[in-house]
């Protein structure tokens, strides 16, 4: 291969670095932020914080060859005090000023600011030639032509605050290791398949002439990987063989054998199925993994019993594999107590006792089983939603709520996963 020129000085390999830093840094925020918070790229300072008590303004730096000296502080540090000084008295009360970065070395206490510490900061140095031609070292503040009383200053260096933080690669990681925390997934997908989707959801973002088109939340970001699971899952169906891909699913969904205080909710896709018993096969399997209903040693208050919804079935379909099930005795209950009744989603949710065996809970519908969800309390909620062509799109209630999507070519491989 032959050499390649470069002119060092011209290099922008620092430049590019520092611009992806930031926005790893942009995205660390909105994943440690409430569901709610605005985020603002490129805003007032490389990124802003609009939450409900305050609102945050963040300058970020990467000096991979640089120290953190009073010199290089100085600037950044009294464009967001302009800013400060810029607002009126009650527009201070709920401002706060972050300087995030990475240096080479710190050569500066980074404790929180006094009046003192403030001036000495601002202070330059310059050496200006004396009549006789000698230079000599005169003194001049930033702050000169700014009408600052000290009061005021005290006040920004309560609000402000550096932020040190690590190295490209290493900050890389951790922001990595934050999308797998805040998504519920793996390492290997949030490296492979969240964070990429993310990055490039914030950097074209930043490319936006508006600000409002630059403004984002933690939940806009969430809706915006909902999809990203099941690409990679459908990759994985293609890639895998049946048993390899179902053993895989198991290990990341279905390996604790302890189903007590989790409500589980299976949602199987059956757009081309016209087979009950095979359907009716799938569900006396996950009855018997996912139920308490044989336990002869399960406490009444401790037992439980999974929700089902046949998606994309008919009325007829659904007639056969309850008739089904109900004539091969897995005992099940539905939202219709008897004959005409109208739905009750707390028949839904009718306990299981040793006496009551019930088995499975039996949702119509995508409606019926959020309804009958609602009022089990705070208990935590796993939805798995098992398709062929396309994933459910579904609003799950609460927090604590959890939405698997898993792609599957044959009904018979939920059999291989659960």
């Amino acid at each position: 291969m032959a050499d390649v020129d470069v002119d060092k000085q011209r290099e922008a390999t620092a430049s590019i670095r520092g611009y992806l830093y930031q926005l790893d840094a942009a995205l660390l925020e909105i994943l440690n932020s409430d569901i709610d918070d605005q985020i603002v790229i490129e805003g007032i300072e490389d990124f802003d914080r609009y939450s409900a008590e305050e609102i945050t303004y963040c300058q970020v730096k990467y000096y991979a060859g640089k120290d953190l000296t009073n010199s290089v502080l100085r600037d950044p540090l009294y464009k967001l005090f302009q800013h400060f000084l810029g607002l009126d008295e009650n527009a201070r009360k709920n401002r706060k000023y972050s300087l995030y970065g990475f240096y080479a070395d710190i050569k500066i206490s980074t404790d929180p600011l006094t009046v003192e510490r403030f001036k000495e900061i601002m202070e330059v140095g310059e050496y200006i030639p004396d009549a006789a031609g000698v230079k000599r070292l005169h003194k001049k503040s930033l702050l000169d032509d700014a009408v600052a009383a000290d009061e005021v200053i005290e006040a920004f260096c309560q609000v402000f605050r550096i932020q040190l933080s690590s190295e490209f690669f290493e900050h890389r990681s951790s922001v990595i290791a934050t999308v797998k925390r805040v998504q519920g997934i793996s390492l290997l997908e949030a490296e492979g398949f969240h964070y990429p989707r993310a990055f490039d959801f914030i950097a074209s973002m930043a490319t936006k002439a508006d600000h409002n088109d630059r403004t984002t939340t933690r939940r806009a970001l969430q809706e915006h990987l909902k999809g990203t699971q099941a690409v990679h899952r459908r990759w994985l169906l293609r890639e895998k063989d049946a048993s390899e891909y179902g053993k895989y699913m198991r290990q990341l969904y279905f390996a604790p054998n302890n189903s007590a205080g989790v409500v589980r909710t299976f949602i199987i896709d059956v757009s081309t199925m016209k087979d009950s018993a095979t359907i009716c096969d799938q569900l006396r399997e996950i009855a018997r993994k996912w139920s308490s209903a044989k336990s002869k040693t399960t406490p009444n208050n401790e037992r439980y019993a999974p929700f089902v919804v046949l998606r994309h079935s008919s009325a007829d379909l659904i007639s056969q594999v309850k008739n089904e099930l109900f004539d091969t005795g897995t005992d099940f209950v539905d939202g219709f107590p008897y004959n005409g009744s109208a739905f009750r989603a707390e028949h839904l949710n009718a306990a299981q006792t040793k006496e009551r065996q019930i088995a499975l809970r039996f949702a119509d519908n995508t409606d019926q089983l959020l309804q009958a969800v609602e009022i089990i309390g705070r208990k935590l909620c796993h939805f798995y939603d098992f398709f062929f062509e396309s994933p459910l799109v579904l609003e799950v209630p609460g927090a604590k709520s959890r939405m698997v999507s898993i792609p599957v070519d044959d009904i018979a491989t939920i059999k291989k996963i659960i």
